[in-house]
């Protein structure tokens, strides 16, 4: 199926496949007010991203590209929890010059080039290939296999005129290597897991959301994996899952709550979710420009608590994970 039906207008819900085409142009796209915006001025309102994290051990990788009309923006961290080591790059390209974001469910192409460094992601087959490279010379080499993962796949209304679509993936293996901050070539392993997240639509053009992903292997060696979200994806369901061993399971509205300056609580609304945060290392962007502005947090984090599914309760023990704060006016 395509995203876009034929009159104009995107599916909205959670599929139980993945669309296998988004026709952005095919949505008739309007103001508040009824005008029907075409070429440059639908364009500028039209924002996809794709972000990749990568567990190995006590590393933790984060990239992706954006292309939100305006600028293109890229980022790679490699952050080493037992060392506090950090290798972070980030930059913006005007106008998306040099960006790709290639938002086709099943085969696609994303790139992002700023000299010195080159990011590239190409999907097909259900394999998810990443890499990066510096002056030619790769950095990150990754092949992350979607098969045996349900695939979070859902769109929504956003605003009066908007829609988003996500598409999330976690406890992915992952295949291939990094360099670390000491040169030193770090190989993926059979514990290794990877996250995707592919997002694109009309977003309202304020907005702002919490969002947590983490993936552990639990004491019975059984594969622990959750994506919670909260300001975004709303208005007809939630984004909020729990996969076992592959299998994903919906979970209800989520708080998220700040008690101090690195210490989160986030439970679900119908108690069967409770976890704590004890947040490390974030990156950080702080971007106003009065028009159009970014202020964006990730942190480091280890998360405790559990989650009640079905019968049993899933055990967090000080799992690492991803927290994230973003707000944006674009």
């Amino acid at each position: 199926m395509d995203l876009i039906q034929a009159n104009g207008q995107p599916r909205y819900g959670r599929f139980k496949e993945v669309p296998q085409s988004i026709h952005y142009g095919a949505y008739q796209y309007k103001t508040p007010y009824g005008e029907v915006l075409k070429g440059w001025r639908k364009h500028l309102k039209y924002k996809k991203f794709k972000f990749c994290s990568i567990q190995h051990e006590h590393y933790t990788i984060g990239l992706a590209i954006a292309d939100i009309a305006w600028a293109g923006h890229s980022f790679v961290y490699v952050y080493d929890h037992l060392s506090g080591d950090v290798m972070d790059w980030n930059t913006i390209n005007l106008f998306a010059r040099h960006t790709v974001v290639d938002e086709q469910p099943l085969f696609n192409h994303s790139y992002f080039h700023h000299s010195p460094f080159q990011v590239d992601i190409q999907h097909a087959n259900g394999v998810r290939y990443i890499s990066v490279s510096k002056y030619g010379e790769i950095q990150l080499s990754a092949r992350i296999f979607c098969a045996g993962t349900d695939p979070l796949s859902m769109c929504s209304p956003t605003g009066i005129n908007g829609w988003t679509y996500t598409q999330k993936l976690t406890t992915l293996g992952c295949e291939g290597y990094f360099e670390n901050k000491h040169g030193q070539t770090i190989q993926f392993n059979e514990r290794t897991f990877a996250s995707l997240d592919d997002t694109c639509g009309f977003l309202r053009p304020e907005t702002a959301w919490f969002w947590l992903s983490c993936n552990f292997w639990d004491a019975k060696q059984n594969r622990v994996g959750i994506n919670l979200a909260s300001g975004v994806n709303e208005s007809f369901g939630n984004e909020n899952c729990l996969w076992f061993n592959g299998q994903m399971y919906a979970l209800a509205d989520v708080l998220f709550e700040q008690l101090d300056e690195n210490q989160w609580k986030i439970r679900s609304l119908d108690e069967k979710l409770n976890l704590t945060l004890t947040t490390g290392w974030r990156r950080f962007e702080n971007l106003n420009l009065r028009l159009v502005g970014s202020q964006f947090s990730q942190w480091q984090a280890k998360i405790s608590g559990t989650i009640q599914q079905d019968d049993q309760d899933i055990v967090f023990s000080n799992e690492y994970g991803l927290l994230e704060q973003h707000y944006a006016k674009w």
